[in-house]
Formats: C-alpha cells, sequence, structure tokens
C-alpha cells in the first residue's frame, strides 16, 4: 500500500507489525529496528515529523548498539535522521550525521558508489542552505562529476545534482555559469518525461526566475 502512496491505510499496518515485533522479538532485533525505521520514513512522508524523528532516532541508537557505526544498516538511518532534520531546518543537528555518513562510506563504498554520491550531494545542498557556498561548491561538482561518469547526463540523480549547481551558482551571483546547467535540465525533462511533468515544469520555472534575474525578461516570459 505504501508503495502506492497510500500512506494512511499503511500506517496501521505498520504499527501492528512493530508492535508484534516488538513483543515477540524485543526492540533490539534487527527486524524490530527495521519496522521502527519503516514506521518513522512512513510517518515523515506524512509531514508527523516530531513522531519521525523519535522512531528515527530509536532505529539509529539500535544499530549503533548491535551493528556498529560502520555496517551499511546504521548508515541509512544515518542518512535518514540527517534528511528529516534537515527538513525539520535543523541545519546544525543534520551536517554532523551527513559528515559521518560521507566518510564511512567513502572509506566503505567508494567515491563513486551510488550511496557515496547521494551523500555528497546531500551535504552540498545542506551547506548551500547554511549559506555556506565556498565549501558547498566542490561538494556539488563531486556530486555531478561523479553522477555524469556513473549514470549518464540523463539519469533523474545526475539531473538533480546538476539542478542543486546550478542552484548554487545562482545564489552566488554567477547567473551565467548557472544558465547553461538550469538549460541544460529543462531540455532533458523535456524528452524524457515530456512537458507537462512535475519535474520539467520545476525546472521550466527555475529557468525562468533566472532569466528574469538577469533582466532577460523576454525570454523569462
Amino acid at each position: 500500500m505504501r508503495d502506492k502512496g497510500d500512506l494512511v491505510a499503511a500506517e496501521p499496518l505498520c504499527r501492528e507489525a512493530l508492535e508484534l515485533r516488538r513483543a515477540t522479538l524485543g526492540n533490539r532485533h534487527q527486524n524490530t529496528l527495521a519496522s521502527i525505521n519503516n514506521l518513522g520514513t512512513l510517518l515523515q512522508d506524512k509531514g508527523d515529523l516530531p513522531a519521525a524523528e523519535l522512531l528515527l532516532r530509536e532505529a539509529l541508537e539500535g544499530k549503533r548498539e548491535t551493528l556498529g557505526n560502520r555496517h551499511p544498516e546504521t548508515l541509512i538511518s544515518i542518512n535518514n535522521l540527517g534528511v528529516l532534520l534537515k527538513a525539520k531546518g535543523n541545519l546544525a543537528a543534520a551536517e554532523p550525521l551527513c559528515r559521518e555518513a560521507l566518510e564511512v562510506q567513502r572509506e566503505i563504498l567508494g567515491d563513486r558508489h551510488p550511496s557515496t554520491l547521494a551523500s555528497i550531494n546531500n551535504l552540498g545542498v545542506l551547506l548551500k542552505d547554511k549559506g555556506d557556498f565556498a565549501a558547498a561548491e566542490p561538494l556539488l561538482r563531486e556530486a555531478v562529476k561523479g553522477k555524469r561518469e556513473t549514470l549518464g547526463n540523463r539519469h533523474p540523480s545526475t539531473l538533480n545534482s546538476v539542478g542543486n549547481l546550478g542552484s548554487l551558482l545562482q545564489a552566488q551571483g554567477n547567473l551565467a555559469a548557472a544558465e547553461p546547467l538550469y538549460r541544460e535540465v529543462v531540455k532533458v525533462q523535456r524528452e524524457t518525461r515530456g512537458n507537462r511533468h512535475p519535474n520539467t515544469l520545476m525546472a521550466i520555472g527555475s529557468l525562468g526566475l533566472l532569466l528574469k534575474e538577469k533582466g532577460d525578461l523576454a525570454t523569462a516570459e
């Protein structure tokens, strides 16, 4: 049900599964921890961030205790909690988690693994949101370069990072460098998703705002 987006129907099932696993397996069993994480991410998707945070913190604490700090499942929980804290606007708390996950992923998975590249992108975006443009730029450039090499120029994840880099350059006032990145995203989104897809429309909107900022009102319209 959750895969179909029916979060309301999925929630009681997730709660039932968690309750049974707590009762039969205990709070630190891996299946229980998986259920805690699943319910936490579901509540996050529903927008109930305070309730989600409690569960994601419990899942992370349990995985650290039972699996260690460098286990892939622990890294997933570190990332999940970091993303939630970022969504809450608590960038100061999210940053050390994002840095921890990235450091371990670089060591264990390598710099070009998809999970590592996702963490590079996420940390870059977080630093951009904090206003630390100088630290964000090399990370976002690394994410774009790595995704182009491993996923190709037309992959949705690559386009996401290209757009993030464009947004950073725009925030820095480097509109000339941001424009071709925005245009690339619009072009590929049109070709792969069509003109009416939400991602295409969002990309068009971003390009339009940039052109307006440049003073190119005729093209922006």
